[in-house]
C-alpha cells in the first residue's frame, strides 16, 4: 500500500524531471519557441506525462524488490525508462525536430536516459531521506 515515502518520492521526481526538461527544451535549446500549438498545451500536456513517469519510477523502486539500494534501483529503473520515453516519442514522430538526423537521435536518447535515469535517483534518494526522518522522529518519539 502507498506509503508518504511512496508520494513524496513520486511527487519530487516528477517535478524535477519536468524541470530539467523546461531547462533543456525551453532555455538551453529553445524548442518550445518551434512549437505548433500553443505552448501552456504542450507544457500542462508534459506535466501529466511527468507525473505518470514519476509514478512509474515511484512503483519500480518501492515495490519491485531487488537487492539494491532504494537509490540503486532508481537508476537501474530510470535508465530503461528513459529508452522507453524515447522509443514512444520516436515512433509517434513526437520531436522538437522535423528531421532528425542520427547526430539529433543520438542527444535526444542520450537526454532522456539522463532525465529519466538521474529521475530516478532523485526518487530513490528522496524516499531514503524520507525514510531517515521517518527513524529519527520515532526515536525521538521513544
Amino acid at each position: 500500500m502507498p506509503n508518504k515515502k511512496f508520494f513524496i518520492s513520486w511527487i519530487v521526481s516528477s517535478i524535477y524531471m519536468y524541470g530539467i526538461s523546461f531547462v533543456w527544451h525551453g532555455i538551453i535549446l529553445n524548442d518550445l519557441a518551434r512549437l505548433t500549438y500553443p505552448k501552456n498545451l504542450f507544457l500542462l500536456l508534459a506535466a501529466i506525462a511527468y507525473m505518470g513517469f514519476g509514478f512509474a519510477l515511484a512503483v519500480a523502486i518501492n515495490y519491485i524488490n531487488i537487492n539494491k539500494t532504494k537509490i540503486s534501483r532508481g537508476l537501474i529503473f530510470g535508465i530503461p525508462l528513459g529508452v522507453f520515453v524515447y522509443l514512444i516519442a520516436f515512433v509517434f514522430g513526437i520531436s522538437f525536430n522535423s528531421r532528425p538526423n542520427m547526430m539529433h537521435v543520438a542527444m535526444d536518447l542520450t537526454w532522456q536516459v539522463i532525465e529519466q535515469g538521474t529521475g530516478g535517483l532523485v526518487a530513490g534518494l528522496v524516499f531514503r531521506l524520507v525514510q531517515i526522518q521517518e527513524r529519527i522522529n520515532k526515536q525521538l518519539i521513544q
